[in-house]
């Protein structure tokens, strides 16, 4: 605009796909390196809703140190996973490749409603033939599976993940794993309060929208002619092209994200300590552990998130926070 008299860049990001995601589940690009004792990486979850907590600013370099404070936080149910297999990928020049699979010999029944169960040998045997080819494993990962039976989102059919296990070597690794195969893995085996994690998630779908809403450009004037809520000129005449940086109509929301660096302000048993009165709108009670993180997370009620270890290793100090009180005013 001629008038202007300060920067105005270009509206929305360039850096992230407007692309559907195929499915509500999320899936993983990447794990953190993890050395110590061994540790599962990541934990399937879902959302049930949010609230607020009053908490004691612990941060000693905030201007408000040592204060009371109030802050959103998301509350995340966790039922327990099912860890069912073992798998090691080793690194070729093609990538990772499957160098060994242990299974355990009693899955869960509702296993059955994802797939067919594979035919299990002995479980002993798939253990000593994967001790003998650990030298050239790279990598080691757990198979769960979710049990949304548990909950009250509706459904009983799993989501099965394969989810990396950290640690300073295999055998410590396989040890680990195969200790708790075929048992259920709570949230304490992957995170603790005041620790810093991330959430992968797809964010709510608003379907086919155009593009003020979708890039957030500004309106053109009252008196434009055909319409004001769209983009002035899409490009030259010549060359006749219309470059990928120009804002167009489509797909909006239900979106593959990753907020990075959530502080878990509060890892829960009892549901009740939690739930409002009346439930949480559109997801009911807390039936199972739960989490409560700070700030707000991709996706509507009863989606399904992943957590993971943070992956952009800051050096922050870890603090237990400490909290006065969680609202469970009703919500209705």
């Amino acid at each position: 605009m001629a008038n202007r008299s300060y920067s105005a860049p270009r509206r929305s990001s360039l850096g992230f796909r407007r692309s559907r995601a195929s499915s509500n589940k999320p899936f993983v690009r990447g794990w953190p390196t993890l050395n110590g004792d061994p540790k599962i990486l990541g934990f399937p979850a879902f959302k049930a809703g949010m609230t607020r907590v009053i908490y004691r600013e612990d941060n000693p370099k905030s201007h408000i140190a040592n204060t009371q404070r109030i802050t959103a936080v998301t509350v995340i149910e966790t039922p327990p996973v099912m860890l069912y297999g073992i798998r090691a990928y080793k690194m070729t020049s093609y990538g990772m490749k499957i160098l060994g699979d242990v299974m355990t010999n009693s899955p869960s029944k509702f296993y059955k409603r994802k797939r067919r169960y594979p035919e299990v040998t002995n479980m002993d045997d798939q253990v000593n033939n994967l001790k003998e080819k650990l030298e050239e494993a790279k990598e080691i990962r757990a198979i769960v599976h979710t049990q949304p039976d548990l909950t009250g989102i509706g459904s009983k059919t799993p989501e099965t993940f394969e989810i990396k296990i950290g640690g300073s070597d295999n055998n410590s690794i396989l040890d680990w794993a195969v200790e708790r195969l075929g048992q259920e893995l709570q949230i304490e085996d992957f995170t603790k309060p005041g620790e810093y994690i991330d959430v992968i998630g797809i964010t709510k779908g608003h379907g086919f929208t155009g593009t003020v809403k979708r890039h957030g450009h500004t309106k053109l004037p009252r008196k434009t002619k055909d319409g004001t809520r769209r983009v002035g000129s899409i490009g030259p005449w010549i060359p006749a092209r219309l470059r990928w940086t120009i804002p167009r109509y489509g797909q909006y929301g239900y979106f593959r994200r990753t907020e990075f660096n959530k502080r878990v302000m509060k890892v829960g048993v009892e549901g009740n300590e939690i739930n409002p009165k009346g439930g949480f709108v559109k997801y009911g009670l807390i039936k199972n552990r739960y989490l409560l993180l700070k700030g707000s997370v991709p996706g509507p009620k009863k989606r399904m998130i992943m957590l993971r270890t943070g992956i952009r290793s800051a050096q922050r100090e870890e603090r237990v926070p400490s909290m006065s009180h969680i609202s469970q005013r009703s919500q209705r």
